[in-house]
């Protein structure tokens, strides 16, 4: 994989400020994911929580978060963080609400204690109150170098109803194959 957009040292200087949003997935477990949350939607605007069988994408699961609604999307408790999204950001984060994850230590720091819990809760927001999957790449960098490239997406799930009552995503990580950019 190559640095893409995040090339610049200035850009990877943003790591926890600015995760590029684009609009379709790049990472091929990204792109599987996607599939299969259509399949499950069928003809319905959102996929059902329900209709997720873990058994039909369990080589996903240690990279996924399920997150539901609290306050009408003010806020989100997490139901399901991966095993790999806590060997990756050094924390369990199931049973918490996104307004209290903890700043990401090393590499993930930020001057702005904040910065965390701001980009967790706009992008399943967005994909909450959108009511469409959000695609987006994180850039992961240390010393002004950027070394990792986080492939996500947020979809918005109903709870046997019609309106968004959870959240489903993925975050999967791949190397930059010349960190020096």
């Amino acid at each position: 994989m190559t640095a893409g957009s995040f090339a610049t040292e200035a850009r990877a200087k943003k790591i926890t400020d600015e995760p590029q949003i684009i609009e379709v997935p790049e990472h091929p477990s990204v792109i599987e994911l996607h599939a299969y949350l259509e399949r499950i939607r069928g003809d319905r605007e959102m996929a059902d929580r329900a209709d997720i069988k873990p058994s039909e994408i369990a080589r996903l699961l240690p990279s996924m978060i399920i997150a539901e609604a609290v306050d009408g999307g003010e806020d989100f408790r997490v139901r399901l963080f991966g095993t790999k999204l806590v060997e990756l950001l050094g924390e369990e984060r199931t049973g918490k609400l996104l307004s209290e994850f903890a700043e990401e230590g090393g590499a993930f720091s930020s001057k702005d204690p904040g910065a965390v819990q701001r980009r967790w809760l706009f992008v399943t927001r967005k994909a909450f109150f959108v009511r469409n999957p959000v695609f987006l790449k994180v850039p992961f960098a240390a010393s002004g170098r950027l070394y990792l490239v986080g492939h996500c997406v947020s979809a918005p799930l109903t709870a046997g109803g019609t309106e968004p009552a959870q959240t489903v995503g993925a975050m999967f990580v791949t190397r930059v194959e010349n960190p020096a950019l």
